[in-house]
């Protein structure tokens, strides 16, 4: 029988504080981007992602998390999710064969982290990321998904 796909998108979180109009922090800080795969609405999604600032940013281990908009989210939801951060949207963009899924941690391995650059950050990290994707077999990122499409789906400017 075949194995069971799982969903694979690109989530995004915004930061709860008032702090994301300050001029200060670029649009890669107010923020943060993840790929997450879904298993089902009700058993949550596993977020990949890097963590950190610009200057330390480090690739985090899986997490387990159930992405629920507020006002739904609770303490629980919460693990995982970069402190100061909410989840605010999500662009489904593929998905991936379940016995391949131990190798989406090792894939997103191979992917540089840029330190130091203010200008580069989560979103870079997971454009590259979904690139890579593409050509793993397992994966499957569908056509139409490209930078543009992604930042609109998800409401980045």
């Amino acid at each position: 029988s075949m194995p069971p796909f799982y969903e694979l998108a690109v989530a995004r979180f915004v930061r709860t504080g008032s702090s994301s109009s300050s001029p200060s922090s670029s649009p890669q800080d107010s923020s943060h981007w993840v790929i997450a795969v879904t298993f089902s609405s009700a058993s949550g999604s596993l977020l990949y992602q890097i963590l950190g600032t610009h200057s330390d940013y480090a690739l985090a281990a899986p997490a387990s998390v159930t992405l629920s908009p507020p006002p739904h989210q609770t303490p629980q939801d919460s693990e995982g999710i970069p402190p100061g951060y909410r989840y605010a949207a999500k662009a489904p963009i593929g998905y991936v064969d379940a016995d391949i899924l131990p190798a989406l941690h090792a894939t997103l391995t191979t992917i540089p982290i840029v330190r130091g650059d203010p200008t580069w950050g989560s979103r870079n990290w997971v454009l590259d990321g979904v690139n890579e994707l593409r050509s793993v077999e397992g994966f499957f990122v569908e056509k139409h998904v490209c930078e543009q499409w992604i930042n609109d789906k998800l409401g980045e400017k």
